[in-house]
């Protein structure tokens, strides 16, 4: 499976250092290859495909916030949508920093005492400020590697705040950032999209047994606690919209013209990384795995959503 989900973000190169630029190039040959072979897939981006960038549903990432994401990702290694997502879980960005009923401060929310042992100062002012991104971001990643991050990113999570709902809540909006933890609520999705595989086509069905191209998809995102919407026209609404570049395993893949309806979007799949999708095809037939080439759905290929992992209560 290759992974095509860049999302577009500000030009940080001019920042970064020499050595830094040793590891991007050759991430982005990494993925520049891969977005050429979903796009030769899709025969180029589709006039229909919305608006690129961060899923609108979650705004964006301030731009001088992202480069120190970015940057820290790189000498850390741990994703840049993980720093994104504790800091909208946080302080939304720095935009709400009051003092929590625990008693942590700042920008990504430490405990003092926490902070007196993490604290960092990562813009080189002499000062270790938890009300500063700058020296946040740097001192959760520490915090993290300290926690074991490479091995279990999870448990590091855990250890940041004392809560499994808590840590399935910051996955979730790395989800939505782009980031597909091997636990995370899309990697689960595809599992269980897979586990249909042969289920009969039933117009109207939504499982356990059989399914419509919709049923599918809300039977796979209502055992995650989602609500989702029924019709693939209302889907394609409801899910934010990615370039398919962008495509992660668990995003929407919508179509038109695949059958009678009243309503453009007619059909709806599952992506499930490489170059295929699984989807309930239509009567007659079975919950199948469909490759992105495939001449037919290829013609009628609208667009592609992702559904709104952020929304799960919590």
């Amino acid at each position: 499976m290759w992974d095509a989900a860049e999302l577009e973000t500000p030009d940080v190169l001019g920042s970064l250092t020499r050595d830094a630029m040793k590891v991007v190039i050759p991430l982005a040959l990494l993925v520049f290859v891969p977005f050429l072979l979903l796009l030769a897939a899709f025969g180029g981006l589709p006039e229909a495909t919305r608006t690129a960038g961060v899923p609108a549903a979650l705004g964006p990432i301030p731009a001088d916030q992202l480069e120190v994401m970015q940057q820290t990702s790189l000498r850390t290694g741990i994703p840049w949508q993980v720093f994104a997502a504790l800091a909208k879980v946080e302080s939304d960005f720095g935009q709400n920093t009051a003092t929590s009923s625990a008693g942590a401060v700042g920008y990504c929310q430490f405990l003092p005492s926490t902070w007196a042992a993490y604290g960092t100062d990562g813009n080189g002012d002499g000062i270790a400020d938890p009300y500063d991104f700058r020296d946040c971001i740097p001192a959760a990643a520490r915090y993290l590697q300290a926690n074991g991050a490479s091995a279990d990113l999870r448990a590091a999570l855990y250890a940041y705040n004392h809560s499994w709902p808590y840590v399935d809540k910051v996955l979730a909006y790395a989800s939505g950032y782009g980031y597909s933890h091997p636990s995370s609520m899309p990697a689960q999705a595809v599992s269980l999209a897979r586990s249909k595989v042969g289920s009969p086509y039933v117009w109207g069905a939504s499982g356990p047994d059989a399914f419509d191209c919709s049923g599918l998809v809300v039977w796979v995102y209502s055992q995650f606690g989602l609500v989702v919407p029924r019709t693939a026209q209302q889907q394609f609404e409801w899910a934010a919209p990615i370039e398919t570049a962008q495509l992660q395993p668990g995003d929407l893949v919508f179509y038109e013209g695949t059958s009678a309806s009243s309503d453009r979007i007619s059909h709806v799949g599952i992506f499930q990384g490489g170059s295929s999708v699984v989807m309930a095809t239509n009567s007659g037939d079975f919950v199948r795995e469909v490759s992105l080439t495939d001449h037919y759905w290829k013609e009628h290929f609208v667009s592609a959503g992702r559904p709104p992992y952020w929304d799960v209560a919590v």
